[in-house]
Order: structure tokens, then sequence, then C-alpha cells
């Protein structure tokens, strides 16, 4: 199972029953669960940054979150590369992925690289959405 897969799956599930339906959920991760880890979390990043941010992207997001948190796949994080790739699209509700990045790369580190975002374009929708993933990250400044 590749990260196209993931995505897919996760997607069409999301369309299908919504974010909270846990036999899906239960099923979904099951299934998964047997991606390799580095396919697994960009699938499930793919979620969020193929959302066209106009539209309704809560369902597959939230379920994508909830996926993540659930099986904490243990890949390799670019996290720079990771962030500036979904923080255009990222729904601020969504607070798994960035407790997820804090679990794999330590708070410090992704509270550093999402003010370095900010700084550089301090007006756009990433940075808007940096400041919230700060926010669920428990920093406030």
């Amino acid at each position: 199972m590749d990260r196209e897969d993931v995505y897919r799956r996760v997607t069409e599930t999301a369309e299908r029953f919504g974010a909270g339906n846990p036999q899906q959920i239960k099923l979904l991760c099951s299934q998964l669960s047997a991606a390799p880890p580095d396919e697994l979390l960009s699938g499930l990043l793919l979620v969020v940054s193929r959302c066209d941010p106009a539209a309704p992207n809560y369902q597959p997001q939230e379920l994508a979150g909830r996926i993540l948190a659930a099986l904490r796949p243990k890949a390799k994080v670019d996290l720079a590369r990771c962030l500036r790739e979904i923080l255009p699209t990222y729904n601020a509700s969504i607070e798994q992925i960035p407790q997820y990045f804090e679990s794999r790369c330590g708070k410090l580190l992704v509270l550093n690289e999402l003010h370095l975002i900010e700084s550089e374009n301090p007006q756009t929708r990433a940075a808007a959405s940096s400041r919230t993933m700060r926010w669920w990250l428990g920093d406030s400044t």
C-alpha cells in the first residue's frame, strides 16, 4: 500500500461515512496499519495538502487526523517540508496533526519552524494556520 492508496481510502471513507464513524475508523486503521510508515504519513498528509481551502474539508482532514493519532506512524519526518506543504490548506480544527509533529520532533523544534514560517510571510493563510498549530501546542506568543 502506498501513499496514494492511503489518500484514496481516507478521502473515500470520509466522503461516504464522515470522520466520526467508530466502526469505519477501526476498519480503516486496521487496513492502513499494513502500510509502510513513510507511505502512511505521506498519504495522510496528502489528505490535507490536496484539499481546496475554499471547499468543505473538515471531514477528510479530521479522519486523517484521527488515524494519525491512532496509528502514530514512526516515519521519517522532514518537518519543514511537511509543514510548508500542509499549512496553506490545513483546517484549523484538526489538533492531531500538530500534536503528531510534536510527538515525533519535539515541541521546541515544531514551534521554531512554525515561527519561521510565520515570519517569512505573515499575511498568508499558511501563517494563520501556523498560529493555530502553535495554539494547539500551547504557545500563545
